[in-house]
């Protein structure tokens, strides 16, 4: 991560047209900051590649016996909700509504893509849980395609975030450890 990039975390209007009352737009900033970060030091975005997110709401979390996310305190654990079939611990958690952005190196931050021209883009899957105005925590699953975090694979990495005072911090993170 770099801490001497300045990051625009200006939540775009088409995201933000799709939270509702119950979802923290501070939350929303700080994820796009900090997936920004971790975008910025990208090779293939250095290359001059672009790079999209899919950044989506999900209201609902597959979550078995309380399992837990145990960075930095304690999180829920960020997995899957299935593909329509039912419930899995494999599957992707799933979207209600959602948006696609293109990273930005000259900001650096995320804006609304003015066209989408190629049919294999190179998009990170961002789930961002719902009714964040609620609560004090939020764990942020992410899917980073190959090319990307790892040249082969794909990378599932998850962010953790705490509020105190309406501020929200991201305090783990499952590829870098916790922060603070």
């Amino acid at each position: 991560m770099t801490g001497q990039i300045q990051i625009s975390s200006t939540l775009p209007t088409a995201l933000e047209h799709r939270l509702s009352a119950d979802d923290h737009p501070a939350l929303w900033e700080q994820v796009l900051r900090v997936l920004a970060e971790d975008a910025s030091t990208l090779e293939l975005v250095n290359d001059g590649s672009p790079l999209f997110a899919d950044v989506g709401i999900c209201s609902h979390w597959l979550r078995p016996h309380q399992t837990r996310w145990t960075a930095a305190g304690g999180f829920a654990y960020p997995i899957g909700y299935g593909d329509g079939e039912g419930f899995s611990r494999a599957g992707l958690p799933r979207f209600d509504r959602s948006v696609r952005l293109q990273f930005s190196p000259d900001s650096p931050g995320w804006v609304v893509p003015a066209e989408l021209h190629r049919k294999h883009l190179m998009s990170v899957r961002v789930a961002v849980p719902s009714r964040t105005a609620r609560h004090r925590q939020a764990a942020v699953h992410t899917l980073w395609p190959p090319g990307t975090l790892d040249a082969k694979h794909k990378r599932t990495v998850f962010y953790g975030f705490r509020c105190l005072h309406r501020v929200w911090e991201l305090k783990a993170n499952s590829m870098y450890g916790e922060r603070l």
